[in-house]
């Protein structure tokens, strides 16, 4: 919950802007800054990898008093977290077609360019990754509703990815999404944390919750 947001801010940081919807910007970037496109891009998918543990460890929250949101926040978002990786699939297939020598770059330009145009591809991802939205919506209710953080902190989940997926172009707006995750998440985390330490066994064997 801490470490996962801190990493895709770091993506955000030194990701190359551009459109993912604009085949031209899009394949650009990739040809001409491969380097941080290709950094960028892998943070991004350690950043749903660790995610993933830190989505489920929300809903393990919830299990005993929010069962029902505990199980279908956390079936959607796991669920949405694969068309998160096929988005990133997408994006390692444009780095290799912008960076790759010897590739012819008009030929590799109108790949991408269909690549983006295809409903095929670009509606079955879509719909699959905003099942991570609600998800996380369903889960950020049921933690306001637990007492576990307020409402609007918790929001800032569902929010901040979808302003990581939205504003790509943007990079004051992109990082902005980034610090929503980690100001969410990393509460949780923090809390998670300190809620170990209290009840930390002591010398005497007692944890710091006995009594005395």
């Amino acid at each position: 919950m801490i470490v996962a947001p801190l990493v895709v801010l770091a993506a955000t940081i030194i990701h190359p802007p551009h459109a993912a919807e604009n085949g031209v910007e899009y394949y650009h970037a990739a040809h001409d800054h491969a380097t941080a496109f290709y950094a960028s891009h892998t943070l991004f998918f350690l950043g749903a990898v660790l995610l993933l543990p830190a989505t489920i460890g929300l809903a393990r929250l919830l299990q005993n008093s929010r069962p029902k949101a505990a199980f279908w926040g956390g079936v959607l978002s796991l669920m949405g977290f694969i068309g998160w990786g096929a988005l990133d699939g997408m994006d390692f297939m444009t780095y290799v077609a912008g960076s790759g020598s010897g590739l012819d770059t008009n030929t590799m330009q109108k790949f991408v360019d269909d690549a983006l145009a295809s409903s095929a591809i670009v509606i079955p991802v879509s719909v699959v990754f905003f099942l991570l939205i609600i998800g996380l919506c369903v889960i950020a209710l049921a933690l306001h509703r637990v007492g576990i953080i307020p409402i609007w902190l918790a929001l800032l989940m569902p929010i901040g990815i979808l302003g990581v997926i939205s504003f790509l172009e943007y990079p004051p707006l992109l990082i902005g999404s980034a610090l929503l995750l980690v100001a969410s998440f990393g509460t949780v985390g923090i809390r998670q944390l300190r809620a170990l330490d209290a009840v930390a066994p002591g010398r005497d064997g007692r944890t710091q919750a006995d009594p005395v």
